[in-house]
């Protein structure tokens, strides 16, 4: 818990069905939040955020949207103006990884990737962000990754997509200025369903031991960062990619 308010504020978060994205919806509702949680396919998870959170008496509501796709995303926007008048906060959280060796990957696994974890934000900011330009406020928060500053073998589309998402933070951080401010959080290894999902436990423990100190970080650190730059005592920071990796990649 970030001790943070979030009273009368409606965040929208992307892909927080699960993992990283469960976890903020419920600290953001548990903050007194109106919360928006989108899901692409696992609509069954969704609502049982959704229910989670009204169970503890907030106020959610599961909204289902292929990021990729503008008029899904406009479809969004506008049920979340329906239920809650406003939007504050936009995360950007949803991605997804498609690994394969740069030789034998597909155009699919290329396109996809590259689809939902820049384009996906791209259309989300450009339309969220236009609301929040007229209403003279608003903080957008885009998940990156450490591997959009240092290669991975195996995955130039996700590496790729995580880079162009670090330069989308900070050219909507001009343009959306005064109002708005966009920042980023490139996560390192993070202890969740994904990591262990996509990882062996040997692979960890050497990961591990590249990390100044020599862990993975929880999903609880990544949500307090978020939480605070999607407060007010972030207001003077903005177009900015924090790296939250433990010490792994030092810049």
């Amino acid at each position: 818990m970030t001790g943070l308010k979030f009273d009368n504020k409606t965040v929208m978060i992307t892909g927080a069905s699960r993992g990283i994205g469960r976890h903020l919806a419920i600290e953001f509702a548990s903050a007194g939040a109106r919360v928006v949680v989108n899901y692409n396919r696992n609509e069954e998870a969704a609502i049982s955020v959704v229910d989670t959170i009204t169970n503890n008496g907030g106020q959610a509501i599961a909204v289902g949207a292929d990021i990729s796709d503008a008029v899904s995303v406009h479809k969004m926007l506008d049920a979340t103006l329906t239920a809650f008048g406003s939007v504050d906060v936009l995360v950007n959280n949803a991605g997804i990884n498609k690994d394969n060796t740069l030789l034998e990957m597909s155009e699919e696994e290329w396109t996809r990737v590259v689809d939902v974890n820049l384009k996906g934000p791209f259309l989300c900011t450009q339309a969220f962000g236009r609301v929040m330009v007229s209403a003279g406020t608003g903080k957008i928060v885009n998940i990156s990754a450490v591997t959009s500053i240092q290669g991975r073998a195996n995955a130039v589309n996700y590496c790729s997509s995580k880079a162009g998402l670090n330069m989308l933070t900070k050219c909507s951080a001009l343009e959306l200025a005064p109002a708005v401010q966009v920042n980023g959080i490139a996560v390192g290894f993070i202890e969740s369903e994904l990591v262990r999902e996509i990882y062996s436990q040997e692979q960890i423990d050497r990961v591990n031991r590249s990390v100044a100190l020599g862990r993975m970080g929880s999903i609880e650190e990544v949500t307090n960062l978020v939480m605070y730059l999607s407060s007010d005592g972030s207001n003077f920071m903005t177009g900015q990619t924090i790296v939250l990796d433990g010490g792994r990649v030092m810049i």
